[in-house]
């Protein structure tokens, strides 16, 4: 494991909102490398946390979907917004709920076909979405996990 701090990070070159896709050629890897968890919101929202850049100390709001879209969705945040969140629990509500950080990954990340119809990480994101949203559809849920409505339907069986 390598302790030296990063001497390089990609704040200045990246837009206050940025979709970075995990894999691939490693663009996560390379962006992410200058981070540090500062702040996790835990609990219901597993997916949400706070990084600070090492270098440049810019924070950012990160909501990470591995389940469906596998993507990073990033935040340019204010230290305000992160003192709020670490003192007062308070966080910006962009990807409070897994139906928005979904609703993202749909906008902006590539469907995948499960091979498995029923895939433990289909079944569990159905079940979340229905409690964060009781009256949730079967047809927004079909659409925010990219699969036909019938599939979404076999999902509560």
């Amino acid at each position: 494991m390598n302790d030296e701090l990063p001497t390089q990070c990609c704040c200045k070159a990246l837009a206050d909102f940025v979709v970075l896709p995990m894999g691939g050629i490693g663009l996560d890897r390379l962006v992410l490398a200058s981070f540090q968890q500062t702040v996790k919101h835990g609990g219901d929202q597993w997916w949400l946390y706070i990084s600070t850049c090492l270098v440049c100390r810019q924070d950012w709001m990160v909501a990470q979907d591995e389940r469906i879209y596998d993507n990073f969705y990033i935040r340019r945040i204010q230290p305000s917004a992160t003192k709020e969140a670490l003192e007062l629990d308070w966080w910006p509500e962009e990807f409070l709920t897994y139906e928005r950080v979904l609703q993202l990954g749909r906008a902006n990340g590539k469907i995948w076909r499960f091979l498995d119809s029923r895939s433990p990480a289909l079944v569990t994101t159905a079940e979340e979405l229905r409690r964060e949203r009781p009256d949730i559809s079967i047809e927004e849920i079909a659409y925010l996990l990219g699969i036909p409505r019938s599939q979404a339907a076999s999902l509560f069986c």
